[in-house]
């Protein structure tokens, strides 16, 4: 590979870096394209860039340009007319990028052909799960016009601006639902002059049930259960997700017994005839109450479709998770150089036996070696396996001292480099408890990172302490630091999903943590530490849950 061509892919790799962290924070659709635009031709990346947002009919929505100035707005007015240009007609009726290699003699029509003399041109549909969303076109050199990780680089970032529109709008219909619901709801308790008219063209499913029947169901409620009555009956749960059975029906439960008045939920389940097919599987969120409904008791169930919204919850769990990975990479790599030096000394021995014609010298003992120099490698790649792969909560009778071990292992070379000295007080006499030690691992890691970022201000005395003690019939583990500590008013805040005081943050990292120790049904909470800074608290119970082992 050229240094032109290691030099062209490294501008497009931190472009596609930009786009994405523009992806994960900006909200607004024509911020968010003005921002892809300039990054795209950052460094002249590319030397003139342009978007086109459209609806799904195919009408303009909105445009964005960079490196075209006012030669960019006869394209404007032509898309607003409905058309689009020939490049852009190609680019979206096939999956692959469409490849003009001289458009300044190609496409003389084009009001954008002077721009592109000398260079050549890369025309992609924005595309997302069989929706076009939209166009992007660049300049770029003629000599890496037909170079397939350029057209590769760019079409994730098409991919990328797709999936980034897809869950704007995604989350502009959320909103708007939830401002009709409101609405709804208020015109419920005020009166019950227009209620069908209201309930029947709302964008959520209600239904009303009594005496475990659906009494009234409005049109977007059957489109969503795709057939099925209703989710909520104590004879026929085979449609509910395995393990959100338990959850769904305690909730129902306490719905008739009148113990809850108004209460959510979120679970899973499958439309009718689907049961067990993975794609069809169903997040909603389930909010009920009860009312009267024609003089007798009823429940008011409202659902709202969250399945969109859960995906980019699990995208954005993979790029914590990811980042995190990337933090601890110097450590791996520091596992991996001991054992591989060693296999390289162990070689260099077979190769000077071999040349003096010693057959009987150690053989036997350096093969030895270096089966456990790989056998050492291939522990350290297992270990990264297994904490990059996404997965439902495996729980087994675990010494949890051993996730502590590992988690400060996993960290211990990047903290060294960032002078923090980390000590571990772990009880020799701790009871096993049932738990995931992958997922655990990941807590314990995300926490000991955090407490370092803390403290990345310090000039010295940065101080982690990682203790883990019994109370109460429960497994505890402190991680405390010597840092500025979480200041009070938003100590209930921190758990949150996206709540952060850091800008590039996704703000999810301690909801993950939450919501592991959740699952183990365990608590986790902060304090103010002995060393001066935060204190987080893990405690998971010994006893085995039957919901915790499903």
């Amino acid at each position: 590979m050229t240094d032109m061509k290691i030099e062209r892919l490294n501008l497009v790799l931190r472009t596609i870096r930009n786009v994405n962290q523009l992806l994960v924070k900006e909200r607004d659709c024509a911020n968010l394209l003005q921002g892809i635009c300039d990054n795209l031709t950052e460094n002249r990346g590319y030397y003139n860039v342009w978007i086109a947002h459209l609806d799904g009919s195919g009408q303009l929505i909105g445009a964005a340009e960079s490196g075209l100035g006012n030669e960019f707005q006869p394209i404007v007015n032509l898309m607003k007319q409905g058309e689009l240009t020939d490049c852009g007609k190609k680019a979206v009726s096939k999956s692959e990028a469409f490849l003009i290699e001289d458009p300044f003699t190609s496409c003389p029509d084009c009001p954008l052909a002077k721009k592109y003399e000398g260079r050549s041109g890369l025309a992609i549909g924005l595309r997302h799960n069989e929706r076009i969303f939209g166009l992007l076109c660049v300049s770029i050199p003629k000599e890496f016009i037909s170079d397939k990780d350029e057209r590769d680089l760019l079409q994730e970032i098409a991919g990328d601006i797709a999936f980034g529109l897809h869950n704007i709008e995604a989350e502009e219909s959320r909103i708007k639902t939830e401002k009709k619901l409101t609405k709804i709801q208020q015109a419920l308790l005020e009166s019950d002059k227009g209620l069908r008219d209201l309930v029947e063209n709302s964008l959520t499913g209600i239904s009303i049930i009594q005496g475990d029947k659906v009494s009234y169901r409005n049109p977007t409620q059957k489109i969503l259960l795709a057939g099925l009555p209703h989710l909520f009956h104590h004879k026929d749960t085979g449609h509910i997700y395995p393990d959100d059975v338990d959850k769904v029906e305690s909730y129902y439960q306490e719905l008739l017994s009148n113990n809850i008045e108004t209460e959510s939920i979120d679970f899973r389940f499958y439309p009718l005839g689907k049961i067990g097919s993975k794609p069809d599987l169903k997040w909603v969120h389930c909010q009920a109450r009860q009312v009267d409904f024609k003089g007798e008791k009823a429940i008011l169930i409202n659902l709202m479709d969250i399945t969109t919204s859960k995906e980019l919850e699990v995208l954005l769990s993979a790029q914590d998770k990811m980042a995190s990975l990337g933090r601890v990479a110097a450590g791996i790599a520091h596992e991996i150089r001991n054992p591989l030096s060693g296999i390289n000394i162990y070689l260099n021995a077979l190769e000077k036996c071999y040349d003096s014609g010693d057959r009987d010298g150690n053989f036997k003992q350096i093969i030895e070696q270096l089966q456990s120099a790989s056998r050492r490698i291939e522990s350290v790649i297992k270990r990264v396996m297994d904490f990059s792969k996404t997965s439902e909560p495996s729980f087994v009778q675990v010494d949890i001292n051993r996730s502590v071990k590992e988690a400060i292992d996993l960290s211990s070379v990047t903290l060294r480099k960032s002078g923090v000295a980390i000590e571990h007080l772990l009880a020799d006499d701790l009871a096993h408890c049932n738990a995931d030690p992958q997922l655990i691992t990941q807590v314990l890691l995300n926490l000991i990172t955090n407490a370092a970022e803390a403290m990345k201000n310090l000039e010295r005395g940065k101080h982690i302490r990682v203790a883990t003690y019994m109370d109460n019939e429960q497994v505890t583990i402190s991680v405390s630091d010597s840092g500025p500590g979480v200041p009070l008013r938003i100590r209930e805040k921190i758990f949150d999903p996206f709540y952060t005081t850091k800008d590039w943050s996704t703000g999810i990292g301690l909801s993950l943590c939450h919501r592991v120790i959740s699952d183990h049904r365990g608590t986790i909470k902060v304090h103010e530490g002995e060393l001066g800074g935060a204190e987080f608290r893990v405690s998971i119970p010994t006893e085995i849950s039957e919901d915790s082992s499903k």
